[in-house]
C-alpha cells in the first residue's frame, strides 16, 4: 500500500487494487479514482473541480447524506459501514465541541481497512470521546491545525487515545479558499518538530511534504 499526502487534509491511498481519494482538495492528481470518501463540504475538503478530474464512470464516492445530493454521491453516516472489492471502510464521528462548524452526526472521519491495515482519517474534528472506541489503528492522520479542529496539544492527547502504530499530522499549511462566497486567507502553522517530539513518545511519527509518497 502506498499513502500520498496531497497538502491539507487529501490523500491519495493506493492498494493494490484500488486507487481511494481522501477529501479532495489539494495536490497534483493524475489518476482516477475507484473509491471517493468526502468528510464533508467544506471547500478545503471537497473542491468540485478537483473531483471532476478524479472521478470516472464508475468511481463510488461516499459522504454524509447532508452533502450527497450536491456532488452526486452516495450517501454514508455515522456508523454506516461498506465494503468495496476488500476495502472496508466505516463513516465515524467527527465534530468541534464549542463552534459549529462540524457537527455531531452530520459530518464524519473515516476507518479505512484494506491489505490487512487499519486507517484512521479524523477528518475535522476536535478531540472526542469517540476517538477512546478506536481499536487496533495502524496509521492516523491527524489534524494539528487548531481553529477549526484539534490543535497541536490535543492531537498529541488524541495520539495518547488511540494509540496508533503511526501518526501523520495534516490540516495545516497555508490556502485561499472561497467561504460563503467570500475569499478566505487561511495560515496553520504548528511546530511540526514539537509534535513530532510530543506525539513520538506513543507512536511512530512521519511529517510528510506535500506530495510525498510513503509505503505502508
Amino acid at each position: 500500500m502506498k499513502i500520498k499526502w496531497l497538502g491539507w487534509a487529501s490523500w491519495l491511498i493506493k492498494t493494490d487494487n484500488k486507487i481511494i481519494y481522501v477529501d479532495p482538495f489539494r495536490g497534483d492528481v493524475k489518476e482516477k479514482a475507484d473509491i471517493v470518501l468526502v468528510s464533508h463540504n467544506h471547500p478545503d475538503h471537497c473542491d468540485v473541480k478537483q473531483l471532476a478530474r478524479i472521478r470516472k464512470d464508475s468511481t463510488k464516492v461516499l459522504t454524509p447524506s447532508a452533502f450527497a445530493k450536491d456532488i452526486n454521491a452516495e450517501s454514508f453516516d455515522v456508523g454506516e459501514e461498506r465494503e468495496i472489492d476488500g476495502v472496508k471502510i466505516k463513516a465515524v464521528p467527527a465534530y468541534n465541541l464549542k463552534i459549529p462548524n462540524h457537527q455531531k452526526g452530520r459530518d464524519t472521519g473515516f476507518l479505512i481497512e484494506a491489505e490487512g491495515k487499519n486507517i484512521y482519517f479524523a477528518a475535522d474534528t476536535d478531540l472526542i470521546e469517540e476517538m477512546s472506541k478506536l481499536n487496533d489503528i495502524d496509521l492516523a492522520l491527524l489534524p494539528i491545525g487548531g481553529t477549526f479542529t484539534m490543535d497541536l496539544d490535543g492531537a498529541v492527547k488524541a495520539v495518547d487515545i488511540i494509540k496508533p502504530k503511526t501518526v501523520i499530522p495534516m490540516h495545516y499549511g497555508i490556502i485561499d479558499v472561497i467561504f460563503g462566497g467570500k475569499p478566505k486567507h487561511i495560515e496553520f502553522k504548528p511546530d511540526l518538530k514539537e509534535f513530532a517530539a510530543k506525539a513520538g513518545k506513543t507512536a511512530e511519527v512521519k511529517v510528510l511534504k506535500e506530495g510525498e509518497y510513503i509505503d505502508f
